[in-house]
């Protein structure tokens, strides 16, 4: 299996299903049941989907939270090659 070399954060995949539902952070941080600054976060790739996260992205049916943990986890993983290689 090949990896990607620059996979998206999964805050970028979770901001275009807010704007495709036409949620705004603060809905949205209810319906996921965390808060306004913490869904912030993750939109702006300052911090991962956690797996409680995951688990409510599975709640609404935005896949399942292996997916969402999965994706996180090529992220980080290609982060920490970028800045291996950067050594």
């Amino acid at each position: 299996m090949t990896a990607m070399h620059d996979p998206a954060h999964p805050g970028e995949i979770i901001r275009e299903a807010l704007e495709t539902e036409r949620w705004t952070v603060t809905q949205a941080a209810v319906r996921l049941g965390v808060t306004r600054h913490t869904l912030s976060r993750v939109l702006n790739g300052r911090a991962s989907v956690s797996p409680r996260l995951a688990l409510a992205l599975e709640r609404l049916g935005w896949s399942d939270a292996g997916h969402w943990v999965r994706m996180q986890g090529a992220y980080d993983l290609a982060q920490a090659r970028k800045a291996e290689s950067a050594a």
